[in-house]
């Protein structure tokens, strides 16, 4: 790509030395100039971080910082002040330097960046140098100077200008610090990968334990999850076969963890001694019988499936895989994914079907009374709606005629329904929400409404539909997940035994 393509911007630290501020913008301008060979090139944009102190230093000075830069064809429109507050809640300052980071750089874009780390406070400094990693940014420089040790003259040589130090000989080094790359050696090896998946396996064990009972331990969970994530990490650096392995094994442990937590929970323990192979069959065996509640059979089995046939070819490898060095990488890769997915995938299966106690609930079916007065939930979902939209999108291009048309087509049958609900019910206050393609309501049984919502549904946007009800709201949703299960315009209708 033609160096003219590109737009180059420059980061820097303000500086309460001014003459310092600006000659690290005349140097790095330099550094433009001699990497790409172009002796007009400048910066599109200079993005200076100031303290209070370095802007107000900077527009008090008497100094003619304006005209040395125009010496150089370094264009003052071209400076972007930005002010940052470290001093105090250095948290939320800290949120506010990278907010607006984020605003200066676009990776889709054809920009090259130049980070300038020459002076300003030391806390700004290292928030654009770990800025300047985050981004694998090449050009990361200093400026140093070799100022005179005798402090008059020390004093007088610090407020020069770039070309007066040039005149004075004094040696002036801008300094390019090392590819920020050959810190991804030393990240793995001190397992700062380890650190970010931290806080997802936090998170997942902390959803899981708001589902069970507290004399539930998760800490052999999350421990083997790390120890997977550890070992991984070693055999990339290393290369040692043994700690892929390792890392297979321990994301295994993990599984098996939430599997005999699953078979406690559905009173199924007693096979707690099997190999995982045989509980992962049992948890398939379990969610087949249980067709009330909503479990994708085919995910589960395709999952389980992986799992296993990768753990048994570690625990039982032949001589040829077992040299597979790469093999090893990827199922080590694979297993940490699949750990991961499948715990999320049970924690959302089983959510909505358990109890405060940790139990799995009783479903009953039930199949009201037209003349029955009882009051239901009703919940309303349009099905493969996703689905409908993106092929709009993809149809359109870039026309955006066809997507406005079904979204139109959506709202206008959101619309519809709802004053059909409203005239049968006789009464505007029975929708409690309705939004997108999803409709909460209250009413009696009326298999007539139902019907007709489908039915109007159907004929104005193609599209199918669910409808789930109950007595309680969570009867409603288990109900509607249970419905959205089936194939498209189903009813379903449920009731929790036991529930008052």
């Amino acid at each position: 790509m033609d160096i003219k393509d590109y737009t180059f911007k420059l980061i820097m630290a303000g500086n309460s030395n001014i003459n310092s501020m600006i000659n690290a913008i005349i140097r790095a301008t330099i550094q433009l100039r001699s990497d790409n060979e172009q002796e007009m090139a400048t910066f599109n944009q200079i993005h200076i971080f100031h303290t209070e102190e370095s802007l107000n230093s900077l527009f008090k000075t008497t100094e003619k910082w304006q005209e040395v830069l125009t010496l150089y064809d370094i264009s003052i429109t071209a400076i972007v002040h930005h002010v940052t507050k470290l001093e105090g809640e250095n948290v939320k300052r800290f949120d506010d330097i990278v907010e607006q980071l984020r605003t200066i750089v676009n990776p889709l874009h054809n920009e090259l960046y130049y980070i300038d780390i020459s002076g300003g406070i030391s806390s700004l400094k290292t928030i654009l140098a770990i800025f300047a990693y985050v981004l694998d940014i090449e050009h990361v420089y200093s400026l140093e100077v070799s100022f005179s040790k005798e402090p008059e003259t020390r004093k007088r040589q610090s407020g020069l200008f770039y070309s007066q130090i040039e005149a004075e000989g004094l040696d002036i080094k801008y300094s390019k610090l090392p590819p920020i790359k050959k810190f991804d050696e030393f990240g793995r090896s001190n397992y700062t990968e380890i650190l970010r998946h931290r806080q997802i396996i936090d998170d997942i064990t902390s959803n899981i334990q708001h589902l069970l009972p507290k004399h539930f331990n998760l800490e052999h969970l999350r421990s083997s999850l790390l120890s997977g994530i550890n070992s991984r990490l070693i055999a990339e650096v290393t290369g040692e076969s043994y700690n892929y392995r390792h890392s297979i094994f321990s994301f295994s442990s993990g599984i098996e963890e939430i599997v005999n937590i699953i078979l406690n929970i559905t009173s199924n323990s007693n096979i707690e001694k099997e190999t995982l192979g045989v509980k992962l069959g049992e948890i398939r065996k379990l969610c087949a019988t249980k067709d009330k509640y909503f479990i994708n059979e085919e995910v589960l089995e395709s999952l389980t499936k992986l799992m296993s046939g990768i753990r048994n070819s570690i625990a039982h490898p032949s001589s040829e895989k077992e040299q597979n060095k790469e093999l090893l990488a990827t199922q080590s890769h694979l297993s940490a994914q699949l750990a991961i997915t499948f715990i999320k995938f049970t924690i959302n299966a089983l959510l909505p079907f358990l109890d405060q106690d940790g139990r799995v609930i009783e479903i009953q079916d039930v199949s009201p009374k037209e003349e029955d007065n009882t009051i239901f939930y009703f919940g309303f979902d349009g099905d493969a709606t996703g689905d409908y939209l993106e092929t709009a999108f993809v149809m359109s291009g870039i026309d955006e005629e066809e997507v406005q048309m079904r979204s139109n087509i959506l709202r206008e049958a959101i619309n519809k329904l709802k004053k059909l609900i409203k005239k049968t019910t006789k009464d505007h206050k029975s929708i409690i929400f309705a939004e997108g393609d999803n409709i909460l309501f209250k009413s009696k049984f009326d298999n007539t409404l139902l019907n007709e919502i489908q039915s109007v549904y159907k004929k104005e946007t193609g599209l199918s539909s669910s409808i789930g009800y109950g007595k309680t709201l969570r009867d409603v949703m288990i109900a509607l997940r249970l419905a959205k299960a089936k194939n498209g315009e189903s009813l379903v209708g449920i009731s929790i035994s036991g529930q008052c």
